[in-house]
């Protein structure tokens, strides 16, 4: 894709930036809770402190 002013670009590629963000935030968040510690939720229930 060819950009003729720097600007252009730049708006190009900070809403990709925009994008990317909210679409990988979420998915790293469920890959941290359910992927990485599945079973911290069943714990924190079942003990009683």
């Amino acid at each position: 894709m060819e950009f003729s002013t720097f600007y252009q670009y730049f708006l190009f590629t900070k809403s990709w930036a925009y994008v990317m963000m909210f679409v990988v935030l979420p998915v790293y968040v469920l890959y941290w809770n359910f992927v990485l510690f599945p079973d911290k939720k069943e714990r924190n229930n079942n003990s009683k402190h």
